[in-house]
């Protein structure tokens, strides 16, 4: 049995499924593309029921493939009943996909989430009125609290069931003309006795609007185009109402959902002012707004810096000291290099990267509490203005907002974008949002040469990379390639919640794991490779070896850019595999000596005791560090050894650090990115991007490292 879960974004499908299946989803994704298909499997009274979270969607208009995708599932794949969740706060605007979803007469049970703000606010609605002017089953619920979930599948079960379940569509009736309209068609195609796979009353309704993705559907199925039959139809409407018939029916919609409303739907005599609407006033405010989103960040990087620092040492205690312990102990039978492919090879490289998990940890814990919380949306609104300038409104900015966790999921977050132009623009400036695994690195040359200004060290990194995206997007959308006219920002600004801690781990979690997963996968793998390239040809030094010989030639190209070693050019191939090799790949060819352990006569119950005490400091350090002072505090890494700080030291200045930290936020950030690329727009935008992604870095970190000398900076 499957049960299909649609609403707007936002609303709670996921929070519900999780609550119903008491499991975090399965993600998959759609045949054919790479939107991630979310299901959950569970057994309910000796049944098994798998629960499918469709994309939030508006509407099912095919404008987006989300859309496509949503109203592609439910009208072929049919479940056997859809759970409609929408927001009780925001009934009106929730209402018009219950209405689409009704025409297509499937099987239908509506979820009021948040019925707990409902009341809260003081709003009041007729449940058993609503539910027979529907002429569906209605359930109040809270997926936060928990509220009506027994209720809510007892109902989905009851209605999949039920073979003489009422039509739905019978409940929802249009006014005079457009009914007569409606029924009209559906009485043509009845005549023409064309065998149809969909319901009728919808594919006249989709005739009446001119869709064309439906009209293509039916003439896959049928091989007639059915759309000539409504041609008189629509032209009475239109010269009746004058205008389009898709604008006539998406106002009649609206018109019934305010007649039902009227009836059920009761609001407080005096509607106070909402913590929402209080907040709103300060945090979209047309001068505030983006200031007040740049504090923000530079505290999602001061806390990030300050509280993963004693984690991060902790970790590297563990993986160098406690692990790497063992392991050498248990592989003295091995001949030298095998010895040393795995010590310093998987174990030193993936380890220091694998140092760097808190880091990463910290940064998502508060992306994901701005983006549960309901601000990284207003963050969209406030970009609107600036975003415009590009011919692009606000809503192109939330890929852009992903992509300082992962540019991959931000790639294929342009398909809620409705113009390919815009999406293919989009994409393009993704790569310049510096995304979770660059972090490592301006970890490292903060730490070195710019320890007490860290936060504002990254923070410029990030601006710089939205400054440069914004002045990409600028030029090329004066191209034919990429010309497009301004889209209005149709955007729902979900309330202010307090995240629970339950979807912040689910959020939290996902990303780490992806990154564990990465550094146990393609880092490992890549080094490796890089081991044996800093190793080979037998008996050479790290200068002598393939590495160091082709990082030589092409050094003398890096020099106006200020980073004129090759042990820090060698680092650039292996970054374009994934940049979170860069740190791992510079101890390599800084052939970084690790520090003695003191702990070599110890015994294991010993170092496994100092591990737990060790976590325990760590915790109270990191509070410590974080509220103990909010100044801008100093980032030491004790992680990274005194050899490798000093050996990073003596290669480069701080100007020279800048100039290469620059340049690995603007260079092809990962070959996922471009596999992404690649995957949605063909490979003629890839290589296209691979060559903007070579030159734009390039450029900027020459002008960062000429200006500073010009400036005086060294």
């Amino acid at each position: 049995m499957n049960i299909a879960f649609a609403g707007n974004p936002n609303v709670g499908k996921t929070a519900i499924i999780n609550a119903i299946a008491g499991s975090k989803l399965k993600v998959g994704n759609w045949p054919g593309v790479t939107v991630e298909k979310k299901e959950a499997e569970f057994e309910y009274n000796g049944k098994k029921i798998t629960l499918t979270d469709l994309p939030g969607v508006y509407s099912l208009s095919p404008y987006t493939i989300e859309e496509k995708i949503t109203r592609d599932f439910i009208l072929e794949e049919k479940p056997d009943c859809i759970i409609n969740v929408v927001d009780s706060t925001n009934l009106e605007r929730n209402l018009y996909l219950t209405l689409l979803l009704m025409e297509t007469e499937q099987p239908i049970v509506l979820s009021l989430n948040m019925f707990d703000e409902f009341k809260k606010a003081g709003y009041k609605i007729d449940i058993e009125k609503f539910s027979d002017m529907l002429g569906i089953k209605v359930i109040p619920t809270s997926a936060i609290k928990k509220e009506g979930i027994d209720e809510l599948i007892d109902s989905a079960l009851e209605c999949s069931e039920s073979k003489n379940h009422k039509v739905l569509s019978y409940k929802l009736r249009y006014e005079g003309i457009i009914e007569q309209e409606i029924e009209s068609i559906v009485k043509k195609l009845q005549e023409l006795d064309v065998e149809i796979d969909y319901p009728l009353r919808w594919v006249a309704i989709k005739l009446l609007e001119k869709d064309e993705y439906a009209i293509q559907k039916i003439k896959e199925k049928t091989g007639k185009d059915l759309s000539a039959i409504a041609e008189e139809n629509i032209m009475r409407l239109e010269e009746r109402f004058n205008d389009d018939t898709e604008t006539i029916l998406t106002e009649a919609r609206y018109g019934i959902i305010n007649g039902i409303l009227q009836k059920v739907f009761k609001k407080p005599q005096k509607i106070n002012m909402t913590l929402t609407e209080k907040l709103d006033k300060i945090f979209v405010n047309r001068i505030l707004g983006i200031p007040i989103f740049l504090t923000f960040m530079y505290f999602v990087f001061k806390f990030t810096f300050d509280g993963s620092g004693p984690f991060i040492d902790w970790v590297d205690g563990f993986i160098n000291g406690y692990i790497a312990k063992y392991v050498s102990m248990g592989i003295t039978w091995a001949p030298d290099w095998l010895q040393s492919l795995i010590i310093d090879g998987i174990l030193g490289g993936v380890g220091l990267v694998l140092t760097f998990v808190p880091l990463m940890f910290f940064l998502y814990f508060f992306l994901s509490l701005l983006e549960e919380s309901g601000y990284m949306a207003r963050a969209a609104f406030v970009m609107d203005r600036v975003m415009n300038s590009l011919g692009l409104n606000g809503k192109a900015f939330i890929p852009m907002i992903l992509g300082f966790g992962c540019n991959v999921p931000a790639i294929y977050a342009t398909r809620a974008l409705e113009k390919e132009s815009d999406r293919k623009l989009t994409a393009v400036m993704v790569p310049f949002m510096s995304c979770g695994a660059r972090l490592p690195i301006y970890a490292l040359f903060t730490a070195v040469f710019f320890a007490t200004h860290k936060a504002i060290v990254v923070l410029s990194l990030y601006v710089l990379g939205i400054i440069i995206a914004f002045a990409v997007g600028l030029i090329l959308r004066k191209t034919e390639q990429f010309k497009s006219d301004k889209t209005p920002l149709l955007l729902e600004l979900p309330p202010y919640r307090l995240p629970s801690l339950h979807m912040l781990w689910v959020s939290i979690w996902s990303r780490t794991k992806a990154f564990i997963m990465k550094a146990g996968t393609v880092i490992a793998l890549t080094m490796v490779l890089l081991w044996g390239m800093i190793n080979l040809p037998p008996h050479s030094t790290p200068e002598t070896s393939i590495l160091g010989r082709s990082a030589k030639i092409i050094t003398p190209i890096f020099q106006p850019l200020g980073f004129d070693k090759w042990q820090v050019v060698a680092t650039i191939i292996p970054g374009m595999i994934a940049k979170e090799t860069v740190v791992g790949a510079l101890g390599q060819t800084l052939n970084v000596q690790e520090e003695e352990s003191e702990s070599e006569n110890t015994t294991f119950l010993q170092d496994t005791k100092d591990q737990i005490v060790g976590f325990g400091v760590a915790i109270v350090d990191s509070f410590k560090s974080m509220f103990g002072n909010l100044s801008q505090g100093t980032f030491e890494l004790e992680s990274v050894g005194d050899d490798y700080k000093k050996k990073v030291h003596d290669m480069m200045t701080p100007l020279s650090a800048y100039s290469f930290m620059v340049f690995m936020l603007l260079f092809i950030p990962c070959i996922a990115t471009l596999g992404a690329i690649k995957h949605e727009f063909g490979w003629g935008l890839m290589f296209f991007e691979v060559a903007l992604l070579m030159v734009v870095p390039y450029i900027v970190s020459a002008i960062v490292y000429q200006g500073g000398l010009l400036l005086g900076f060294h």
